[in-house]
């Protein structure tokens, strides 16, 4: 399962994820940041678990569906984030299985780390049972 690193490593509000998942791919976990959120919308994401930070977020929560993901207001193109994106997907016809790990903008890198480790091993054992 890859994980797809959303953020921006020039802003410290929005590198969260960025850093997590440093620290994750040290522990052996494929990673892979994505520069441009357009990215999204060709990927096939099935295999796929997106990381990224989230405002108002008690804990480190799944997102699976693109309704509830919070749209900001869309002003220009810069404007056009993961969260427009996979709601276009899903608009399009394209849809696919959507895994957003939201992480809390304020929490701690090990902390996270800690949690989203957690919740990726639930998903391993979700899609072992399946098979």
């Amino acid at each position: 399962m890859e994980l797809l690193l959303l953020g921006n490593p020039a802003l410290a509000v929005d590198d969260l994820a960025l850093k997590v998942g440093a620290e994750l791919q040290k522990r052996g976990h494929t990673t892979r940041h994505v520069d441009d959120p357009l990215e999204l919308y060709d990927l096939d994401l099935d295999d796929k678990v997106i990381l990224d930070v989230a405002e108002g977020v008690p804990r480190v929560v799944l997102v699976t569906e693109p309704e509830s993901l919070v749209l900001g207001r869309l002003c220009s193109l810069h404007d056009l984030d993961a969260a427009y994106l996979l709601k276009l997907r899903k608009a399009m016809g394209r849809e696919t299985r959507l895994r957003i790990i939201a992480i809390p903008r304020t929490m701690g890198v090990m902390a996270a780390v800690k949690a989203v480790e957690e919740l990726l091993r639930s998903l391993e054992r979700a899609a072992g049972s399946k098979r």
